[in-house]
């Protein structure tokens, strides 16, 4: 198994109740919580995501060291293969935020492969 699934996880994003969110802002949720985006957590981000309830706009928080790592969001095909080619977004800042403005699955990964 490659390290970048590893440290990958897989968000399902619920319709909120409201109808309209145009207006609305979400909940923020620190990815890992204390542990932050790190290779190797005392949970795994499988576990931390499955006990939250996301919904549209919602933010998640992805705390790393910028230059060291970055965020990759993935299609579900290249989540599965661990194929960190062709991101959706890259994100590098160190602080990086991610609003989920759909309902649906949505998929991160580490942009540093050589972990």
């Amino acid at each position: 198994m490659s390290l970048v699934l590893s440290i990958g996880f897989a968000a399902f994003v619920a319709a909120s109740a409201s109808a309209d969110t145009s207006h609305s802002h979400g909940n923020v949720f620190y990815v890992g919580d204390k542990d932050c985006w790190i290779s190797k957590p005392a949970k795994s981000y499988d576990r931390w995501a499955a006990r939250h309830r996301f919904t549209v706009t919602d933010t998640l928080v992805f705390k790393y060291k910028k230059g060291v790592d970055s965020l990759l969001v993935m299609d579900k095909r290249h989540y599965d293969a661990c194929d960190g080619k062709d991101p959706i977004d890259e994100l590098r800042d160190g602080d990086s935020t991610y609003v989920l403005g759909r309902t649906g699955s949505f998929y991160f990964i580490s942009g540093d492969a050589g972990r």
